[in-house]
């Protein structure tokens, strides 16, 4: 097929939204057990500077057991937590005594949990009876995010195979996003806190496959002037190069038109302490964004595929902010020098 004819048709693919959904809907968890490893993850960041901060994520699968995680950055005491315990999955979004309920759709939150957390060999007991309050609109990914015709030369660009377009199916999933505050209280070795944390949350639910995915960055965060963030890459093993990102101006979300691939990311061994990069707005305006990252929380998914996330201090254009800075790589890829 000419290329030329390839990217009309990918342009009309790229260019394609699936049925919008309202806000009940999409906070609702969702399942599918005719479909092998579909996915329902949820996500919630709360972070400090100095204080308390946490990360915390439940997903629900088909074919395979359900991953959990829940990291503290204890003041004074390191990062205490785990990651993929045997815990049992309850209704809605819950496994064991960590769970998440819905209070009002696109705005408020519960997260609950009293139990052990690890740090080595040592455990000790937490409580979180926290709120999660968005204080903007959810970023719907269907709507904001992605540049179509940045996919659609993406798409032209590839073999066009049977297996190519049923991957290509798969990676489709409902994915949004949203920025607010984590309120409650935190009750550690028997002192109960008062915490105000600057909050990120996600939710996705669709087919995930840990050993499709090659390498990936998300940052996303808050700045000081108000405005939200995201700005992401991933290569999977059949397209690489895939970029989205937004930023919320205070009164609509804004998809940027250039940002940087997960070379520019610096997606290698060892993992970077610190990024410097830059992205182009709709009207062509570039702003700088710098990122240090503080504090640690270390994942391995399906033994597979390694995910770090940090707790990251950002600037952008001089406009302070913090938020998480993440990035993964698929195990076989860690004695690359460079991403391909």
């Amino acid at each position: 097929m000419k290329t030329w004819l390839k990217l009309m048709i990918a342009r009309t693919l790229a260019g394609r939204r699936g049925r919008l959904k309202d806000t009940g809907f999409l906070e609702q968890r969702h399942t599918d057990p005719r479909r092998k490893d579909f996915n329902d993850s949820i996500y919630f960041a709360g972070l400090s500077e100095d204080g308390f901060s946490m990360v915390t994520r439940l997903s629900f699968r088909t074919g395979r057991t359900p991953e959990n995680w829940l990291k503290l950055d204890i003041p004074g005491d390191g990062v205490w937590g785990f990651e993929n315990r045997a815990l049992e999955s309850g209704t809605g979004f819950r496994q064991g005594k960590l769970a998440y309920t819905c209070i009002e759709p696109g705005h408020r939150w519960s997260i609950e949990y009293d139990g052990p957390v690890f740090n080595g060999d040592r455990e000790a007991g937490v409580t979180l009876d926290l709120e999660w309050v968005g204080d903007v609109p959810i970023a719907d990914f269907e709507l904001t995010g992605t540049n179509p015709e940045m996919v659609a030369h993406l798409l032209a660009a590839r073999p066009w195979t049977v297996d190519f377009f049923r991957n290509l199916n798969d990676i489709r999933t409902f994915h949004y996003e949203q920025a607010g505050r984590i309120r409650g209280s935190i009750t550690w070795r028997g002192q109960q806190q008062t915490v105000d944390l600057t909050g990120v949350r996600d939710h996705s639910f669709g087919i995930r496959r840990w050993e499709q995915w090659s390498r990936h960055a998300w940052m996303v965060g808050r700045l000081e002037d108000g405005r939200f963030f995201n700005v992401s890459a991933i290569d999977y093993r059949f397209i690489d190069d895939l970029r989205a990102a937004f930023l919320w101006d205070g009164n609509q979300y804004i998809t940027l038109t250039v940002t940087p691939s997960t070379r520019e990311f610096n997606l290698r061994e060892p993992l970077p302490h610190n990024l410097n990069f830059f992205v182009q707005m709709p009207d062509n305006r570039i702003s700088e964004v710098s990122v240090d990252m503080l504090k640690f929380f270390p994942f391995v998914m399906d033994g597979i595929y390694r995910i770090r996330q940090a707790k990251a201090l950002f600037t952008w254009d001089g406009i302070k902010g913090i938020g998480i800075a993440e990035m993964g790589m698929h195990m076989d890829n860690s004695h690359e020098n460079s991403p391909s």
